[in-house]
């Protein structure tokens, strides 16, 4: 696990993390329990039956799993879990602030280059707009 991730949940008083399936299924998120907690918190703020609360509690819930990490801050991931998301060989742990993703070398390559060119897609939006507000 990344060591910046472990001392947090170190500083926490955290022994375990969470990992459990993204939406699309295209990477595993990882986080602490306070996180979870958090996600669960917003979960029950849905509408019980609605079919957004039922898919949402199933990937938090269904899929999730709690795993120890060893005294060299490693974790041992279900074999399962690496292979629906396509991890054979090596993977990436990419850091979101308070929790991390763990993906497929090539599927997180795709992933960044398709939120960078909606990061410069929105910035162009945004100018645009900026621009006819000033020709107004």
């Amino acid at each position: 696990m990344p060591a910046r991730f472990r001392a947090t949940l170190a500083e926490k008083g955290y022994t375990t993390v969470i990992l459990f399936p993204t939406i699309g299924g295209d990477a595993i998120n990882a986080c602490g329990m306070d996180v979870m907690e958090g996600l669960l918190e917003s979960l029950g703020r849905l509408d019980l039956y609605s079919e957004e609360q039922d898919s949402d509690a199933d990937v938090l819930m269904a899929e999730s799993v709690e795993l120890p990490i060893d005294g060299d801050g490693r974790i041992v991931i279900p074999l399962e879990m690496l292979r629906a998301v396509g991890i054979q060989d090596a993977c990436v742990f990419a850091g979101r602030g308070d929790s991390f993703r763990i993906w497929e070398p090539k599927a997180y390559e795709a992933n960044i280059a398709a939120a960078k060119e909606r990061a410069r897609a929105k910035r162009a939006r945004k100018s645009a707009r900026m621009a006819e507000g000033a020709n107004d």
